[in-house]
């Protein structure tokens, strides 16, 4: 009775780490049997949870809406506190979680999260999900290759980095026992408590002032100049500009073709032909991504430019040009409209005549 039933623990757990289907036949008698002590099985996933865990640079803890089914949100904290990790939930999990908490960063949601929570979440090497569904709800249809360097804790299993499972360790037992276990590690919070920061357009180009001289050219991106020539356009942008023209000798900017992308290659080829100046680039992460292989070249040619890449919120070129044959458009829909107003309410009898 040992021997079989210790092949068919083999032929489970090969099955499950191979991902491969297994048939195991059942007693029916088996029903009435005790259910045996699992403390064994606990032990050995806290085990293995702290052996993988504690050899990660910059662990994270993602919080799912499974610890509200087995009411395990107070053993969740209690690790959190113990391991020091920054602390990310599921949206259907926000609430579960106390966004007051020192390490909480915010809600891992696919291409929606709170702002850098998704650049800890997913810079990290290891994670500790707790009680999670993945889903294209929970994601908004972006997944990531997760289960090589995850630890899936459910209610009632516990899978380590897609490897061994061990389905006897209980959530609330396991995650308490962790916290015992783990070594405290708060890099991949130190990491976000330094990227953090509201920094505003007009606070860092105070910044790039201070870094400009009379050797240095300035490569404007499209979005900038537009700013420029907008007429109604707020007193601090113009004193901006203006600044930059004061201590730069060199201004390059793209004021015509508003074409997206050409900032990077404009930097590219500026600084290879005037190599005494020290070229800086304030660019859009919409324009950046479309030549960013002009990045290589400039490494290729050993330049020295310093790029500002800006995430303003958006392809603000494109967005401009769309408003502006949108309001086209609506100008030439209200002409017409007044023309055939007037059309219909001419005299018939006129009408006639011409």
């Amino acid at each position: 009775f040992f021997s079989h039933n210790l092949d068919c623990w083999i032929l489970g757990t090969i099955s499950l780490k191979e991902s491969k289907p297994v048939y195991i036949s059942v007693s029916c008698n088996l029903s009435a049997i005790t259910h045996p002590n699992h403390s064994f099985g606990l032990e050995a996933a806290v085990e293995a949870a702290a052996e993988f865990l504690n050899k990660a640079v910059k662990p994270v803890m993602v919080a799912g809406p499974k610890l509200r089914v087995i009411k395990g949100c107070d053993a969740f904290l209690e690790l959190a506190d113990a391991c020091g990790y920054p602390v990310a939930v599921m949206p259907s999990a926000k609430g579960l979680m106390k966004e007051t908490h020192l390490h909480f960063i915010g809600t891992y949601w696919g291409a929606i999260n709170t702002s850098f929570c998704a650049e800890i979440v997913e810079s990290a090497d290891a994670y500790i999900f707790a009680g999670p569904i993945f889903n294209d709800y929970s994601s908004v249809g972006y997944s990531l290759l997760l289960k090589k360097k995850a630890i899936i804790v459910q209610p009632d299993r516990v899978v380590i980095a897609n490897g061994p499972a061990f389905g006897c360790a209980l959530m609330k037992e396991f995650l308490p026992a962790s916290a015992k276990k783990l070594k405290r590690n708060t890099t991949a919070y130190e990491n976000y408590h330094r990227i953090y920061i509201h920094l505003r357009v007009n606070i860092l180009f105070k910044h790039v002032q201070k870094m400009l001289s009379g050797d240095s050219a300035m490569i404007a991106e499209t979005e900038i100049t537009r700013r420029v020539r907008v007429r109604n356009l707020h007193k601090r942008h113009i004193r901006i500009c203006s600044c930059f023209l004061m201590y730069v000798s060199k201004w390059v900017l793209s004021l015509q073709y508003r074409s997206i992308g050409w900032s990077v290659g404009a930097t590219l080829g500026y600084a290879q032909a005037a190599k005494d100046k020290r070229v800086i680039a304030c660019i859009g992460d919409g324009s950046f991504q479309v030549t960013a292989q002009d990045i290589s070249t400039m490494l290729r040619c050993e330049q020295n430019t310093i790029i500002f890449l800006i995430n303003n919120g958006g392809y603000t070129i494109e967005d401009q040009v769309d408003n502006f044959a949108e309001k086209a458009m609506h100008e030439m829909k209200k002409q017409y409209v007044v023309f055939d107003a007037k059309v219909l309410k001419q005299d018939p009898l006129e009408k006639q005549d011409e």
